[in-house]
């Protein structure tokens, strides 16, 4: 074959090569590969300033609109008052719960608004510093686990500096933490991820260098709030679509050179939450069995997607002035405090998972599959059995049964007797069924 002939050949060649790059570069950023996920307690996350939910089972708890953001804490230069985060870490340790304190925002004496860079970045390290030292040693153990950077960097209700503003604080801020307590963690600052605006939000953070160092080493974890809209279009905000907002979240991450396995946090979810002209406002309303099976779809989903913390905001949610609430989720009834069904959903999942290793259902399966018929099926094995929990978010089907299952549990507790092998209608409320194996 002559030159002239070879060169389109090779031509087609290297545009064939040429394409298949580009779309392995454009491809949403994967968990780390490992297909086995080992649930921890502290997965089981919420926010709660009345810490009712500290008696409940959770495992972690964030604080946010808890009254212990830097404002509330320095009263004036140099003079900080603990008293309320003493509280919160005192009750916290008596559980076992494990604290993570948001460090922002800035007080009014240190910058013109709180959503600002503050003017002097010695006060910034300086109030970190008095934090850690604190609760280093707390009762003979570590007060405060992890320390996180600011909430949500990208909403200018919270933030309105520049990426590169942020990154300098999140390096400060982990010198400051790692420079009293080593074992510390510190938390990146979380990000929504609702729309594509914030979702390129979180690429222009993650861009950033410090003195040529990628901002993502100056965190052990990072945060992403992945609350969905209340709707796109017709269709509602749900756990699955929140896990397409942690993909997309992935793929800017993934671009900017952030590695696949650096631990991610679901620092804030709930459903229902409206935006825009109308953000701030009540959500709609939804039916308890439908809360209750978000919260448990909520857990198994993250934690297949080794999402290391998922904190729900809030156990102890309350109505708006003008009636309503900002989720349509509600672990506890506003008017009197009382745990709902889906507060009690959260501690029948967590009793699902915990000390279980979540698999997928074959060996070459991710944790929580979905099948073509929309089905997922997640498990959950045990030194003594396996626990298997379906759901198909959009329609009723019909599951089989392992051989060895004898009985199932559903959104609201109910335990029933079932028949190995047999077959078991499930529809939008997750169904658990106990086998041997």
């Amino acid at each position: 074959m002559s030159r002239a002939r070879r060169l389109p050949s090779l031509s087609r060649l290297l545009a064939v090569l040429v394409a298949a790059l580009v779309a392995t570069a454009l491809m949403p950023a994967s968990p780390a590969s490992a297909k086995k996920v080992r649930v921890d307690p502290r997965l089981f996350g919420v926010h709660d300033s009345s810490l009712g939910s500290l008696g409940q089972g959770a495992g972690s708890l964030r604080l946010w609109d808890a009254g212990t953001t830097w404002r509330d804490i320095e009263t004036s230069p140099g003079v900080y008052d603990f008293s309320r985060l003493d509280q919160i870490v005192n009750a916290a340790q008596a559980r076992g719960v494990e604290v993570t304190l948001v460090l922002g925002m800035t007080p009014g004496f240190h910058a013109s608004s709180p959503t600002a860079m503050p003017g002097d970045l010695g006060a910034w390290t300086r109030y970190i510093s008095a934090v850690v030292s604190r609760y280093k040693s707390w009762n003979g153990k570590r007060g405060i686990g992890a320390y996180q950077v600011w909430n949500e960097a990208n909403v200018k209700n919270f933030w309105t500096g520049s990426p590169m503003q942020m990154a300098t604080l999140t390096k400060a801020a982990w010198n400051a933490v790692k420079g009293v307590d080593s074992g510390a963690l510190v938390v990146g600052p979380a990000f929504a991820a609702r729309i594509a605006e914030q979702t390129r939000g979180i690429g222009f953070f993650y861009n950033t260098r410090i003195s040529g160092v990628p901002v993502w080493k100056y965190m052990n974890a990072i945060s992403l709030n992945l609350y969905p809209l209340d709707k796109y279009g017709s269709k509602v905000g749900t756990p699955e679509k929140s896990m397409s907002l942690l993909a997309a979240a992935r793929k800017q991450m993934r671009l900017r050179g952030v590695p696949a396995n650096k631990p991610i946090w679901n620092t804030e979810i709930n459903y229902g939450m409206r935006s825009g002209s109308n953000g701030g406002t009540k959500a709609v309303p939804i039916a308890a069995a439908t809360q209750a099976s978000y919260v448990i779809r909520t857990y198994l989903l993250n934690a297949s997607q080794q999402v290391q913390r998922v904190h729900w905001y809030a156990w102890d949610m309350g109505y708006l002035p003008g009636g309503g609430t900002l989720g349509n989720t509600l672990l506890t009834n506003p008017a009197n405090g009382s745990t709902t069904v889906a507060g009690k959903a959260f501690g029948l999942v967590r009793g699902w998972m915990q000390g279980g290793t979540l698999m997928g259902p074959s060996r070459s399966a991710l944790p929580c599959t979905k099948d073509r018929a929309g089905t997922y099926t997640c498990v959950i094995k045990y030194a003594k059995g396996v626990k298997r929990v379906y759901w198909n978010p959009t329609k009723r089907v019909r599951v089989t049964t392992a051989k060895s299952a004898t009985f199932s549990v559903n959104v609201y507790g109910k335990r029933k007797a079932v028949r190995g092998g047999s077959k078991k209608a499930v529809n939008f409320k997750p169904l658990m069924v106990r086998s041997k194996r």
